[in-house]
């Protein structure tokens, strides 16, 4: 089963694993973080499917859309995912996906999640509300890079809050003079903690007038995931290098 990482910022310094099959399937302790699924599309060039761990299927994963298209011989090309089509461009080891510009989405609800739940103090967060680049993400700024690295999942909390609201997963960051840091968890997709994110970087309420770079993958951050928006269009990239196949 060929296998990538994604995100990394060399062959051997940080990466999110993703691997391509041709079963719709990823079994719960595969140890695998998303398994891909190619075939053909009658709406664009391929067609990609997602499935998380206990072969949960998402709409869209970034790092594994990246991984299977590097994948593919092809330098441009368009992939159909569950939340639609996208423009994928390749040059060399770094892979980018067109995705819609974040926008702020009204919640269906009026209560936040507790501080507490993210192993934090209320005082410790600027900000927060759910924004989607094509996925639906609650966002929550945080004071201080020593902020986030406090930060604790509380997943079963987290999940019970986040069942049937009109959101999934949290990325919570920190803009420094360093640069801008964030960690990511999906409980419903029984994923504690992402370590490299796209379609949550993705939807981040940032300033994108100039190109950014979103530091993930705690405590080290070594994965890098690229934003960039051209004429109306945000394209969200990454290194892609192939990892040691193994079956799962």
């Amino acid at each position: 089963m060929p296998m990538y990482k994604v995100f990394g910022q060399s062959e051997s310094r940080g990466g999110n694993l993703m691997a391509v099959s041709e079963v719709a399937e990823n079994p719960a302790g595969s140890g695998m973080p998303v398994v891909v699924v190619i075939s053909a599309s009658q709406t664009a060039d391929w067609r990609f499917r997602f499935f998380y761990p206990d072969s949960k299927e998402a709409p869209i994963c970034g790092h594994a859309l990246l991984g299977a298209a590097y994948h593919l011989p092809s330098s441009a090309f368009r992939v159909e995912t569950g939340s639609g089509i996208s423009d994928v461009r390749k040059d060399g080891d770094l892979v980018s996906v067109s995705m819609s510009l974040p926008v702020e989405v009204a919640p269906s609800f009026r209560e936040l999640p507790e501080a507490r739940w993210f192993g934090l103090m209320s005082h410790q967060i600027r900000s927060q509300g759910i924004f989607s680049a094509g996925k639906a993400k609650w966002c929550i700024q945080l004071d201080t890079l020593d902020a986030l690295n406090a930060v604790q999942f509380d997943i079963e909390a987290l999940a019970s809050w986040n069942q049937g609201k009109n959101f999934s997963g949290y990325i919570l960051y920190a803009i420094t003079e360093q640069g801008l840091y964030a960690r990511a968890s999906n409980p419903l997709f029984n994923i504690p903690e992402d370590v490299a994110c796209a379609v949550c970087c993705a939807a981040l309420p940032i300033a994108l007038t100039t190109p950014k770079v979103v530091y993930m993958g705690f405590p080290a951050y070594a994965n890098a995931i690229h934003l960039h928006a051209v004429e109306g269009q945000l394209w969200v990239g990454g290194r892609v290098f192939p990892a040691t196949a193994q079956r799962i």
